[in-house]
């Protein structure tokens, strides 16, 4: 049984504290304010951002996405990719802003694999240990700060489903069920119908799911598969447009809206403000996507949208009622058949 009762159930830990899920309003659900890729800080040739200049950037981003009506994100960076909950507390307190923030681990290619593998060679209940960190993290706090994670965040990149990733899901789904926590994933836009298997199977309700970057495929039939099962389906790449366009994320979105799935959807950009060590040249980060960065939806995406003739209290309720349901681990419920 998880740990918390129903009533903080409909709370939820942010950066500065616990919040009601009511209170988070319009959301962004997958924005990020630092991210570096393990090895970042091998790198003694580049000298990283100031601390002071990140803040900035993140104010001023921030500062955007309220005078859009946004009072809540949620970044979903793990422990393995540059996570600082200390700039995220700092971010939040000065910005009046909910920053919801991730407990997990990224994928085997890209991620912190090696220490986790290594630390297995020597430990036979390596999964148990990660489920406590992780349990650790959304109920005590990251290292000493007393700073808790919100969510969990696991990853896939590309079949196979490795040994490895599936370790993690298992632990995950450990914490989510000791917790009642729900689960965000990143997805290459393959293997989310085999990450909600697999998470299912060890008791983790479906609706407490996201498979995250679905948008990077048109194929309707996979989109359906994912919100058939009960989980939400994550349009969050907008503005992304070197590895999909928007306009085919617009027409799959349309699709699932006008099939009766609307209340499973969750949308954002996958914005990085700030990288830490040096990744791609400065015109490789600009030129892959929109100029409009994390106000894309707002700026680009409703608009065509209203154009369309959907309505703003269809496209408030993706954004403002979704993310509430999903953090409260609440199921969707259906007033009509879906078509």
């Amino acid at each position: 049984m998880p740990i918390f009762s129903e009533k903080q159930l409909m709370e939820i830990n942010t950066a500065t504290g616990r919040v009601s899920v009511d209170a988070l309003g319009k959301t962004l659900m997958h924005e990020h304010l630092v991210i570096g890729f393990p090895g970042w800080e091998s790198d003694t040739s580049h000298d990283d951002r100031p601390r002071r200049e990140v803040i900035a950037i993140c104010g001023d981003k921030i500062a955007e996405l309220k005078s859009a009506g946004f009072t809540s994100m949620l970044d979903p960076c793990p422990n393995d990719l540059g996570r600082d909950v200390s700039l995220m507390a700092e971010v939040s307190s000065a910005t009046a802003f909910n920053i919801v923030f991730a407990t997990g681990l990224y994928h085997e290619r890209w991620g912190g694999a090696p220490y986790w593998r290594f630390r297995g060679l020597f430990d036979p209940d390596i999964e148990n240990r990660l489920a406590e960190l992780f349990i650790t993290e959304l109920t005590v706090g990251v290292r000493h700060t007393g700073i808790k994670a919100g969510v969990i965040k696991v990853a896939t990149y590309a079949p196979e489903f490795t040994h490895y990733e599936k370790m993690v899901f298992r632990a995950a789904a450990i914490a989510s069920n000791h917790t009642g926590a729900p689960i965000t994933t990143h997805t290459e836009a393959v293997l989310g119908r085999e990450q909600i298997a697999l998470l299912t199977s060890l008791g983790v309700p479906a609706h407490k799911i996201i498979i995250g970057h679905s948008c990077g495929t048109s194929d309707h039939e996979y989109h359906r598969s994912i919100v058939d099962s009960g989980a939400y389906v994550g349009f969050d790449r907008f503005g992304l447009e070197s590895i999909q366009s928007d306009s085919a994320r617009i027409d799959a979105l349309v699709k699932l809206i006008k099939s009766g799935y609307g209340a499973q959807i969750i949308m954002s950009h996958d914005c990085v403000w700030c990288w830490r060590g040096f990744h791609f040249p400065p015109e490789r980060v600009e030129g892959s996507r929109s100029e409009e960065g994390s106000m894309t939806i707002t700026r680009v995406i409703i608009p065509r949208l209203l154009e369309m003739g959907f309505t703003r209290a269809q496209l408030d309720s993706i954004l403002i009622d979704n993310p509430r349901r999903y953090f409260s681990g609440t199921a969707c419920s259906y007033s009509s058949p879906r078509r």
